[in-house]
């Protein structure tokens, strides 16, 4: 089939370091496959065409992924979370809109995919005017105001996060107020500052974000669709835990722990190895995920030299991490929609801190609902649940089957209702 005829789909993502340059990826390269479609993928600021854009990018995307590794959740969700969005994101609405509107049309999409934040408003308002079908894929579990467009169809992995999009009412000046490249000044202005009002000073009533922690009245009438936990085809495969317990060497007797943190590594991972110091179980093996932070992965083989109490493995970045999210008992994550989704696919409990970004609590809620695995407020919680889950992981890995049954089993059966949700 000729270019001229294929359709044309177009990515938009991000690379934040959050999961949507990783939905990109399994979108374009295991989801849309076939002869018939051109995959196009752009980053928000490719989009832009502008150096002070890709500049802004890269240093809240460092920011973020500073704030992350060191640890410091309550700076990063103030600071980037919240702050940008209250101040910065009605600003940056305003300001990109013709530009991105303008690359829109020279690409030329037949449909549009976005999988970035704060993107969904500019790029609704295009495929609104140029009549094509948008799709803003969900890569959390909680939503804030601008993964929320009245033009959108909004694909989420459970209906939780649904409940949450269709809490927000259409009436405020976000959703309500159109931007497009014809908007005149004047409507910028009267846009932005009635942002600020709606969002800023009537904050109390108003809030930008939406958790899944309860359940709320409808305001709204968003297209949603719900596809259960998608990640790439790996995590889909049979996995034999004792086939994988063998070749990791772990004996039949170990009780085994990972601590993950994505691929930032840094000082999560370091905290809770040290709270598990004085933990007393018999035949403990701890293996830490250090991904690409070689930092850590020296600290942790330091560590292991000295401990007594049980056995400490360091785990660099890996191409298998699955087959360990598998092979061992616990998953000790710092929460995130992706460490869910792949616990979940394991089959395995997770343990959680209470304490996470916005983005993240949907995950701590989630596991907490469905009791897939415990959540723990300080050092002493973290063991008594730890202990909880070890007596008891049968259990848990039996409630993690009764969810995934609702949902596609295999990755092909993922595909197939992905495409035809899309196509």
């Amino acid at each position: 089939m000729s270019d001229a005829t294929k359709i044309k789909i177009l990515i938009v993502y991000e690379r934040s370091g959050m999961g949507h340059e990783v939905m990109a990826n399994i979108l374009a390269n295991e989801i849309l496959q076939g002869t018939d479609w051109e995959i196009l993928r752009y980053t928000i600021t490719e989009l832009l065409q502008d150096p002070l854009s890709e500049l802004l990018t890269k240093t809240w995307v460092s920011a973020w992924n500073f704030f992350i590794c060191h640890n410091w959740i309550n700076l990063a969700d103030i600071l980037i979370n919240y702050l940008m969005r209250l101040i910065l994101l009605p600003i940056g609405e305003v300001s990109s809109v013709a530009a991105m509107h303008q690359t829109l049309d020279q690409i030329a999409p037949d449909i549009l995919i976005c999988t970035a934040d704060t993107a969904g408003k500019c790029l609704g308002s295009w495929a609104k005017e140029k009549q094509i079908p948008f799709y803003i894929v969900i890569t959390d579990l909680a939503v804030f105001i601008d993964l929320v467009s009245p033009n959108a169809i909004h694909i989420c992995y459970f209906p939780e996060t649904v409940n949450a999009i269709q809490s927000f009412p259409w009436k405020l000046t976000y959703w309500a107020d159109e931007l497009t490249r014809s908007s005149k000044l004047s409507e910028q202005i009267w846009f932005v500052g009635k942002y600020l009002y709606d969002f800023v000073i009537c904050y109390p009533q108003n809030r930008i974000y939406r958790n899944i922690d309860r359940d709320y009245q409808p305001q709204n009438q968003a297209r949603c669709q719900v596809i259960g936990p998608l990640r790439e085809a790996k995590h889909f495969e049979i996995r034999e835990r004792k086939e994988l317990r063998d070749r990791f060497k772990f004996s039949p007797t170990d009780s085994c722990i990972l601590i993950i943190s994505g691929s930032f590594g840094g000082n999560f991972c370091t905290k809770y190895l040290k709270h598990l110091q004085d933990f007393s179980l018999n035949s403990l093996v701890v293996i830490v995920a250090c991904g690409r932070d070689e930092n850590l992965r020296l600290k942790i083989e330091q560590i292991a030299g000295k401990n007594q109490n049980y056995q400490v493995r360091s785990l660099g970045f890996v191409d298998n991490l699955h087959e360990w999210m598998s092979a061992v008992d616990v998953i000790l994550a710092r929460p995130s929609a992706g460490i869910l989704l792949e616990a979940l696919l394991a089959h395995t409990p997770l343990l959680l801190p209470q304490q996470a970004a916005a983005n993240d609590r949907g995950a701590i809620n989630f596991v907490e609902k469905y009791h897939l695995g415990e959540c723990f407020r300080n050092q002493q919680d973290l063991q008594v649940k730890l202990k909880q889950l070890l007596e008891n992981k049968e259990l848990y890995q039996q409630r993690i089957e009764e969810l995934l049954k609702n949902y596609p089993s295999t990755f092909a059966e993922q595909q197939k209702k992905l495409c035809e949700i899309l196509l």
